[in-house]
């Protein structure tokens, strides 16, 4: 390269009186040039030298030759030393590296770990970009293509995203936050809130689970009658009931890890999770059934290799409430393997139990989350006591007119 100065400006001469070579031949980085659907625009990279340091840079445009002109200018201001260095971070590489950096300072535990890893996946449409380069209309454009999907799932990337550009704007990354003025999408799907059994139906169940041979059937007995998580049944051992006190302790969950792999977590859902919940004789009888003659180890698997999950005790729990017609189709409401708790807590409420004893048996982090899943129970549990209270005043002849 020829460089000359006139005027406190430089002119670059890329002519050559060197006969050209192979070697010598400019080429558009490690590929070819590449349309970029979620984008629509092309891009293409280079690896650059740069304060001798290999730097690769992306460039984006609205056509191929756009994009390798300006892979073109890349390497002659790198080549002389003009290169304005920015920072090309992207939205997976920072995102990796805060869910990395929470999990080795033990501020999340392994399954919220697996759960944003595999939320970071389904960025997949913009998780390339760089921080830099996004736009508010980008994610905008990203999340109406993800408005079907659930609200739960819509929270999970809506809170990681916010997370890394704040992050982005701390480290000084981007001077500007796109998600600044984005507010929370709302899913399309219809909501149904998952609902108990009815006394009627809980009693069909029971009959069934205990004279047909139903797979799964003790777990799914044990949430009826305990209120734990499924999870967390198919994770008990025996070490963890004490039949003198008449308590079972929870401290650990069956979850699913990253890549599908399932594996005995040493903590439960929550922190509020670890727990002890107490039993009756008659809990006793059936837990001492559910061990058998084992000493030690998991009481519903074998070893760590044949963990039952959540999923299979699922899938024989749907087939059961098909194949024996349990459930009332006037009921409205969706019924699926959470509503085994559901039924637990709404005997509980209905049977004049307080909401915070109900927090504790449950596991549930704050009372609000118990208040909330339940209040139409609550509510309904309040007209009745109402109800009771009226008829008490009218029989002593107290009333308002």
């Amino acid at each position: 390269l020829c460089f000359t100065v006139w005027k406190g400006m430089v002119f670059i001469n890329t002519k050559s009186t060197k006969p050209k070579s192979k070697c010598n031949k400019l080429d558009y980085g490690d590929g070819s040039v590449y349309y970029v659907k979620s984008r629509k625009c092309f891009a293409g990279q280079i690896t650059l030298e740069i304060n001798g340091e290999k730097k690769r840079k992306t460039a984006y445009g609205k056509t191929e030759r756009i994009v390798k002109n300006k892979l073109f200018e890349y390497r002659i201001q790198a080549k002389a030393g003009l290169f304005d260095e920015v920072d090309n971070t992207t939205i997976y590489e920072l995102a990796e590296k805060l869910i990395e950096e929470q999990f080795a300072l033990n501020e999340i535990k392994q399954t919220s770990y697996d759960r944003k890893n595999e939320t970071l996946k389904t960025l997949s449409p913009i998780y390339d970009i760089a921080l830099r380069e996004i736009t508010e209309d980008e994610i905008k454009r990203f999340f109406i293509s993800k408005i079907s999907y659930s609200q739960s799932y819509l929270d999970k990337v809506y809170q990681l995203l916010k997370v890394v550009f704040n992050e982005g704007m701390r480290k000084k990354i981007i001077s500007e936050n796109p998600m600044l003025n984005i507010r929370k999408p709302k899913s399309k799907q219809e909501l149904v809130k998952v609902r108990a059994l009815t006394v009627d139906e809980q009693k069909k169940l029971i009959d069934v689970l205990k004279s047909e041979d139903i797979r799964y059937s003790e777990q799914m007995l044990l949430s009826m009658f305990t209120g734990m998580r499924m999870g967390e049944i198919n994770a008990l051992e025996v070490k963890d009931i004490n039949f003198n006190d008449r308590t079972i302790k929870i401290c650990k969950t069956v979850s699913r890890g990253l890549n599908g792999k399932t594996y005995i977590s040493g903590s439960t859902k929550t922190k509020a999770g670890m727990r002890t919940i107490y039993f009756n004789d008659d809990m006793a009888d059936f837990l001492k059934q559910c061990i058998g003659d084992k000493k030690d180890g998991l009481i519903f698997a074998s070893s760590v290799d044949k963990l039952v999950t959540t999923n299979q005790v699922n899938y024989q729990y749907a087939n059961t409430l098909k194949k024996y017609d349990i459930l009332d189709k006037s009921v409205y409401g969706r019924v699926d393997l959470h509503s085994l708790r559901h039924t637990y807590a709404t005997r509980c409420i209905e049977s004049g139990m307080p909401a915070k004893v109900l927090q504790n048996l449950l596991g549930h982090t704050d009372i609000r989350i118990t208040l909330d899943t339940y209040c139409d129970v609550f509510q309904k549990y309040s007209m009745e006591n109402l109800a009771v209270a009226d008829s008490y005043m009218k029989s002593n002849n107290i009333a308002i007119v």
